[in-house]
């Protein structure tokens, strides 16, 4: 993670892959399936919170890793899921499934 470019085009691609995991997940699986992941990512984004609100006084830098994740990844995906999940019940739901 030393290039500029991963910091710019995380949120991108989480984004991306948030949104289409959200809608496979609504519109072909269920939404017990999308309640599922909505809630592995949510635990991921805990444990990320957790090791945030460990770090002391005067280790900052430990924090920037998991903060790098946290912002840039999986609350982009989080919120991705739950508007692909949103868009994916509501196809299923006019075509009948």
């Amino acid at each position: 993670m030393t290039d500029i470019a991963t910091f710019a085009y995380l949120p991108l691609a989480a984004l991306v892959l948030g949104t289409l995991a959200g809608f496979v997940a609504a519109r072909w699986l269920g939404l017990r399936a999308l309640l599922w992941l909505i809630g592995l990512t949510s635990v991921v984004a805990l444990v990320l919170i957790a090791m945030l609100a460990g770090v002391g006084t005067g280790e900052e830098e430990q924090a920037f890793g998991p903060f790098v994740w946290l912002t840039g990844g999986v609350l982009p995906i989080l919120f991705a899921e739950i508007m692909g999940g949103v868009v994916g019940r509501s196809l299923a739901v006019r075509s009948g499934q």
